[in-house]
């Protein structure tokens, strides 16, 4: 592992590495009979803010798919969601997995927004099993709503350009990213910060 520091936003952040790239392509989004406004997009997807994402499928830590837009999976009763991208190696991301159930889950959760979490590889750099997946949950005592997942085929990489990790997300209920971030800072202040924004309906 390799440590970089990143300044996003004139704060400075803390991210950990290997590679990715991204891209995006055209299209529109259209409402689902998912309910609460919620809508899955069918185009536009891309990495940036103002971007869709695209359906994405992870595994869940019981090992059954957990599809990002579903509606078992919580999207269509989310406001907001919080999409963060891990990995076990990474420092960083342990540090800021530390910091989910306080600063997002007990203080946004009932608020209208979920956090989701990818891990990408385990502590040895090899993709991650179920079995990781719910060492997570238990070492970082993460509730719902909060869904830790994996992603063991590297669905995920173009989120974290440059390779730094984690990255952070907020995509909301119609597939917009929001805000989108590398690195970490102290009690995961700019998302929280982009969160109380996007809650007081600020553009």
């Amino acid at each position: 592992m390799r440590a970089s520091i990143l300044v996003i936003s004139a704060l400075a952040m803390i991210g950990c590495s290997p590679a990715a790239s991204g891209g995006a392509d055209s299209g529109q989004i259209v409402t689902s009979d998912a309910g609460s406004g919620a809508t899955v997009p069918t185009g536009n997807f891309g990495t940036s803010e103002g971007a869709n994402l695209r359906p994405v499928t992870l595994t869940a830590c019981d090992g059954s798919d957990f599809h990002f837009y579903g509606d078992e999976e919580g999207y269509s009763d989310a406001e907001f969601t919080v999409f963060g991208i891990a990995a076990g190696w990474c420092n960083p991301c342990r540090a800021e997995a530390s910091m989910m159930q306080q600063a997002l889950v007990n203080q946004y959760g009932s608020r209208g927004v979920r956090v989701v979490v990818s891990i990408i590889q385990n502590n040895e750099y090899a993709a991650p099993d179920p079995a990781f997946c719910q060492g997570w949950v238990t070492q970082y005592g993460l509730t719902a709503p909060a869904n830790v997942t994996i992603d063991p085929t590297g669905l995920t990489q173009p989120y974290f350009p440059a390779g730094s990790l984690p990255a952070n997300m907020i995509v909301d209920s119609h597939g917009v990213i929001r805000h989108h971030e590398v690195g970490v800072t102290s009690n995961l202040e700019t998302v929280t910060a982009r969160l109380d924004q996007l809650l007081a309906g600020q553009p």
